[in-house]
């Protein structure tokens, strides 16, 4: 486990001209590529049309580096700490589009397309998976004295502050759909032949994140009672152990030394595996017989739920909400079991037996 693998430092006084080429780089790119776009579909489009396109985008931006600007802390050194949960979700995220693309290609999809509505997927899975853990904790953000946390940057939300954990994948999943479904009906992409396109790569990008939970030692495992030879111990850095210490009875949770926390199970790489797994059975036996849209949607919905129901069962982190005697996990997944068995019926009952499931477009 190694949750900061080094730290990236911008000395004093470069801390303001790499936030401005930053910010021109992250837009100028989405612009050429807007422009593109447009270009091959035909478009008569300017440098103006690309910005204005993505004047959300820009205003957001300028407003992260004015905060920065105003607070000086660009005027000093500036330590960022790289972490591997976040590599990871980086890497998970560029071979999830890599991958899309690929298929896109196949298919006949428009790739760009696809890698301008993975950008949207990503916002809107972070703001999706953050919003779901803040509901479900909410006397945690919102009770006395917990709305506001201190960072080198001053006092700020408690729930911007990411990195005490508190990401929920069902969420940013949640999030993920309902804005791909409004990208898609707005350009009138067929959903159910786009998402069967996406969703393998959701499933492996899903495999490369949980890879950093593991590292970060958050979405952790229930203590392993006897002999378990793979049960997984968390340092003092890690999230399971800042919180295990500081439960009522935490010696129930940390190893007599106090040096680590007891083997726990390792319910990251179970479930790591287990969306693994579940890609190859997508991109190996289902996707080549496919028989209508909607068919690899619906079994990755239908296996995902299964695979997260059974993890759920070793899950420690209880501070994620427990309704009924279960976890909202396990309530989440019964529903997307549910949904991925209506989408199943439904386009199965829609297919007609016509050529058309190969195109797309």
């Amino acid at each position: 486990m190694l949750p900061v693998l080094f730290y990236v430092v911008v000395p004093e006084g470069w801390g303001k001209p790499l936030a401005v080429a930053f910010a021109v780089l992250l837009l100028a790119g989405r612009a050429v590529a807007w422009l593109v776009r447009a270009r091959r579909d035909g478009e008569e489009a300017s440098i103006l049309d690309a910005l204005r396109a993505d004047l959300w985008l820009a205003v957001a931006v300028a407003i992260a580096v004015a905060v920065l600007f105003r607070a000086g802390v660009l005027e000093r050194e500036v330590r960022l700490p790289l972490h591997s949960y976040g590599l990871l979700i980086a890497a998970a995220f560029l071979a999830g589009i890599w991958l899309a693309q690929r298929e896109a290609r196949r298919r006949g999809q428009d790739p760009e397309r696809i890698a301008d509505l993975s950008f949207w997927i990503l916002v809107a899975a972070l703001v999706g998976s953050r919003v779901y853990f803040i509901l479900v904790n909410w006397g945690d953000y919102f009770g006395p004295g917990r709305g506001l946390v201190s960072t080198p940057f001053g006092r700020i939300p408690r729930l911007l502050a990411v990195w005490e954990g508190g990401l929920v994948f069902y969420g940013g999943f949640i999030g993920a759909a309902l804005t791909a479904w409004g990208y898609m009906r707005r350009h009138r992409m067929p959903f159910l032949a786009h998402a069967d396109t996406l969703i393998p790569s959701v499933a492996f990008g899903h495999f490369l994140g949980r890879l950093g939970c593991f590292a970060a030692g958050c979405c952790w495992g229930e203590v392993a009672q006897g002999h378990l030879p793979w049960g997984a111990r968390f340092p003092p850095a890690s999230l399971a152990y800042q919180t295990l210490s500081g439960r009522d009875h935490a010696e129930a949770f940390l190893a007599p030394d106090r040096l680590s926390t007891l083997p726990l199970h390792p319910v990251q790489l179970y479930e790591s595996f287990g969306e693994l797994a579940i890609f190859l059975l997508l991109v190996m036996l289902v996707r080549p017989r496919k028989r209508f849209h909607g068919q690899v949607l619906a079994v990755w919905l239908l296996a995902y739920a299964v695979l997260r129901a059974v993890v759920e069962l070793f899950r420690g982190d209880v501070e994620r909400g427990v309704v009924g005697g279960l976890g909202v996990g396990q309530w989440t997944s019964l529903a997307i079991f549910a949904v991925g068995a209506a989408i199943w019926a439904r386009a199965r009952k829609a297919h007609t037996g016509s050529p058309a499931v190969a195109q797309t477009r």
